[in-house]
């Protein structure tokens, strides 16, 4: 009898199953290619879309024909369990008699794509994966459905990453993702491809091992240290840096701020979102003096954050995360476009949300909620009286009449305690919204936006708006979101911006925005990255005993609720 092979695994012994439905060698990829994993366009197709699942037969019975293959008994598969969940006898997860479900299409398109994204997926999980034949035929559905079952059981997140759970959870993967009301999400879940929570994922480790090793040393006092200083609080901080990889040796002089040392200081300041100018100063010192154990829980409470994002994630995306005050636009995981942001001040919290960025205006005027109305720009002119004439600032009244400014009398209005007018500020210099926005659909009436004030840019911190998020390359970025029509360069850009006239440009490609909230990271450079907790998002959570199940901790932030169409919080 001849022997077939499928990803170079399966022999003979599985010619009862899936070898003896004459299917060609050209489904099955040869032993010299078991990485190669086929591209998701010329994946497996789906099947027909059917309001009840019908019935594949025969599952409990290709349990036991699997089982017999000894090259899959090397993989840690759950057959007991498989065999109990497919007693049963329900539907099918991954098949329908007539090909694949779009669960089991899913799965097999993000197996590769978690792998891509830093994933450790074994070979023969993946070769498999990537060795499905396109078409089901309708003998083999059970056969291949209880296969997909297997390698999903063994390459799973919580089986392959997650210490202490029980040894064979094949079972209870299986049920609990037959019970789920999102099956796509907790296939996505199993399977993170989020480039961010991967890097983070593997530096988990070294920040266990900091907290079992008993953390670091901390230094003393608060007084600011300058390069050329001497004295013990400067070994104190070369031994704290040392500890984390920061300073790569101590200095013959351990006492002496050497330029090696700053270097070393600039570096961590760097990375945790301070002025990087080498003066160890208190907040500097703050910083290097939080524990071992708080960072740990804060990267085991962002990995759970990731996770819980991941499935979201798309291919390409526009990134804000709001701690670290940064936009990015992240393709296939990697960086193409950075802009330093100003975000909402903890009175106005920019929104956690999930949108899609449609349009980008040149010279956009700006029709000014009115809680800014009332407060923000009413303070604005009674403390400087003329400020709505000077920033071309219209007044309406509610019937949509126009008034001139200067006739109306401000601290009447403010003793009168309401606000009968609405405000709309004119495109120009002075237009708060500066020379950019970018629209995209939400309930907060946010926008990404340039600004009139680009000193803030050079603060610390950058917690300044009132809910939108400003970026200190608007221009740049417009042109970057725009380049899919040839015909927007930047010097069009320029020139329009240049002429003052509102003009309205369509994304040729709409790109999804993601409005996020973490705390830790590791960049793409591999150096970790920690801010604070502004808003105080982050709950409280505890360091499992024995670090079992680490990135489970927080089953729940307490970031408000998510709406249909996105996960989003609340700027009130």
């Amino acid at each position: 009898m001849s022997v077939s092979r499928w990803g170079g695994l399966l022999v003979v012994t599985l010619s009862l199953g899936l070898m003896a439905s004459g299917l060609s060698e050209a489904a099955f990829a040869d032993k010299d290619q078991r990485n190669v994993i086929a591209p998701a366009s010329v994946g497996p197709t789906e099947g027909p879309p059917a309001a009840v699942a019908p019935a594949v037969a025969g599952l409990s019975e290709a349990v036991d024909r699997l089982q017999q293959s000894q090259q899959l008994s090397a993989l840690p598969v759950d057959w007991a369990g498989l065999k109990t969940f497919y007693v049963s006898q329900g539907p099918a997860l991954w098949v329908t008699p007539t090909g694949y479900s779009a669960l089991g299409s899913l799965l097999i398109r993000q197996v590769p794509k978690a792998a891509a994204a830093g994933m450790t997926v074994s070979a023969e999980v993946q070769s498999l994966m990537a060795a499905l034949p396109p078409q089901v035929p309708v003998e083999q559905a059970a056969d291949i459905e209880v296969l997909i079952s297997a390698l999903y059981t063994v390459g799973a997140y919580d089986v392959t990453n997650a210490p202490g759970l029980p040894a064979n959870p094949g079972a209870g993967l299986l049920t609990s993702l037959r019970a789920a009301k999102d099956q796509a999400r907790m296939v996505a879940t199993q399977y993170p491809s989020f480039h961010m929570f991967w890097r983070l994922h593997a530096a988990l480790p070294t920040y266990i091992a900091y907290y079992e090793g008993g953390g670091w040393p901390t230094v003393s006092g608060s007084e600011k240290l300058e390069p050329g200083d001497k004295g013990p609080r400067v070994k104190q901080v070369a031994e704290r840096l040392l500890a984390t990889g920061e300073l790569p040796v101590l200095g013959a002089d351990p006492e002496l701020y050497d330029p090696a040392l700053e270097v070393a200081v600039q570096a961590f300041q760097k990375s945790h979102g301070l002025n990087n100018d080498g003066v160890i100063g208190k907040r500097t010192i703050e910083e290097m003096n939080v524990s071992a154990e708080e960072r740990l829980k804060m990267v085991l409470l962002n990995l759970d954050r990731m996770r819980t994002e991941s499935p979201d994630m798309e291919d390409r995306f526009v990134f804000v995360n709001i701690p670290s005050t940064e936009l990015r636009v992240i393709d296939n995981g990697v960086t193409t476009f950075h802009a330093n942001a100003i975000v909402g001040k903890v009175a106005r919290k920019t929104p956690l949300l999930k949108s899609e960025i449609f349009q980008a205006k040149l010279n956009p005027d700006w029709s000014v909620p009115a809680k800014i109305a009332r407060i923000d720009m009413l303070k604005h002119e009674l403390e400087e009286p003329g400020y709505f004439a000077n920033k071309n600032v219209r007044v309406f009244t509610s019937d949509g009449r126009e008034v001139d400014p200067r006739a109306v009398n401000w601290k009447q209005v403010k003793d009168g305690g309401s606000f009968p007018y609405r405000l709309k500020q004119d495109a120009g210099p002075e237009n708060a919204l500066g020379p950019m926005k970018l629209d995209f659909q939400n309930d907060y009436a946010v926008f990404i936006h340039g600004t009139s004030t680009p000193k803030l840019f050079e603060k610390q911190d950058r917690f300044f708006s009132s809910g939108c998020v400003r970026v200190d390359d608007p221009l740049g970025l417009a042109t970057f979101l725009i380049q899919d029509d040839p015909s927007w360069t930047r010097a069009r850009v320029d020139e329009v911006v240049k002429g003052g006239k509102t003009t309205f440009v369509k994304l040729a490609r709409p790109i999804p925005l993601h409005i996020v909230y973490m705390t830790a990271w590791i960049d793409e450079e591999g150096v970790a990255n920690f801010r604070n907790d502004v808003y105080k998002h982050d709950p409280s959570v505890s360091i499992p005993a024995g670090l079992a199940n680490p990135t489970l901790i927080a089953q729940q932030e307490n970031a408000a609720t998510v709406p249909a169409g996105g996960r989003q919080g609340s700027n009130k």
